[in-house]
């Protein structure tokens, strides 16, 4: 998008690294709506190339802005603004910010204050406020590429009213304690019913506790499933085939050995195009539906995930009190 080259900056005086200043510049110009859902952003080359950064530092935001349900990255077609829930939650919160923020730097400006003293000032007062309770611990959410992160990631931010940070835990295997870098030290860490042996496997040289949390399925895909008729066709969709097996194994909850169904990741194409011609239903996750149900409005349906009521209260231990 060639505008960006208008709009981002790096300021190297900042004590903010470069990776978060381009990061919170992109998501204030897709929060405010200077940038919108569907535009392509440039690739990590380019926008590298154009800042004077190095290609991973790039990479890094976009994976961060995926991560966070704003972006989505397809290989070989780029990085789209995701047109979903992260980026709907984005733009609610930085409109506000944004009447507030013009109101007080017009204000700031007629008062000859600095501004980069002013919201570092701010930072500091925020910070000592005791009435704002703010609290630094950010959570961790660990959880496989495959299974749909998002919505534990949002699920828990919306319980907890904390930042969450996921990682995913193909890269903690990789790369080890390593892949967390200074994020462990005050954090509190979550993980998946499905995956926490592997995740205290991988902490148990450190002190630090891991929370299990799990998700059901909401009894109206009961309902739905009761009604189809025998033999019929169904797929299930996830962001990989882990995460659409997870689902389909539901299917045997509603009763129905009758039904023929599949599972598998958005990225498998084949399996994707063939369930779009012979699938009479496509249960998408979250994370997938908005892509799927814009290429088969009439066939895909969302696949009604929700916290186990168990998770609830254990997250709600963690609420910011306000």
């Amino acid at each position: 998008m060639e505008q960006l080259k208008q709009y981002l900056k790096v300021e190297n005086q900042l004590t903010f690294s470069v990776n978060t200043q381009i990061k919170e510049q992109l998501k204030w110009l897709i929060g405010t709506g200077q940038i919108e859902p569907g535009d392509m952003l440039p690739t990590a080359s380019l926008l590298a190339d154009t800042l004077g950064l190095n290609r991973n530092t790039v990479n890094w935001v976009y994976n961060q802005l995926q991560d966070e349900g704003i972006v989505t990255m397809q290989r070989g077609k780029g990085t789209r603004v995701a047109s979903g829930k992260g980026t709907e939650l984005l733009r609610k919160e930085r409109l506000p910010m944004k009447r507030l923020l013009s109101a007080t730097i017009q204000a700031a400006q007629e008062e000859g204050l600095n501004l980069q003293q002013l919201f570092i000032a701010g930072l500091a007062y925020t910070l000592l406020d005791s009435n704002q309770q703010l609290i630094a611990q950010p959570i961790l959410f660990i959880e496989c590429s495959e299974h749909d992160h998002p919505f534990y990631r949002e699920e828990i931010r919306r319980v907890t009213g904390r930042e969450v940070k996921t990682i995913l835990l193909e890269t903690v295997k990789m790369n080890g304690i390593a892949a967390f870098g200074t994020l462990t030290q005050g954090s509190i860490i979550v993980t998946t019913l499905n995956h926490a042996d592997d995740v205290k496997s991988l902490l148990s040289t450190i002190d630090q506790k891991v929370h299990i949390i799990g998700a059901t399925v909401d009894p109206s895909i009961y309902l739905a499933i009761a009604k189809l008729q025998s033999n019929t066709t169904i797929s299930f969709v996830c962001l990989g085939e882990a995460g659409g097996e997870w689902m389909a194994r539901r299917v045997s909850d509603a009763g129905r050995t009758d039904l023929r169904s599949d599972a598998f990741g958005l990225d498998d194409k084949e399996r994707l195009e063939a369930a779009l011609i012979h699938s009479t239903k496509i249960y998408a996750s979250e994370a997938v539906y908005s892509e799927l149900k814009h290429r088969a409005p009439h066939q895909v349906e969302l696949y009604p995930m929700r916290l186990e009521q168990g998770s609830e209260n254990l997250l709600q231990q963690f609420l910011i009190k306000r």
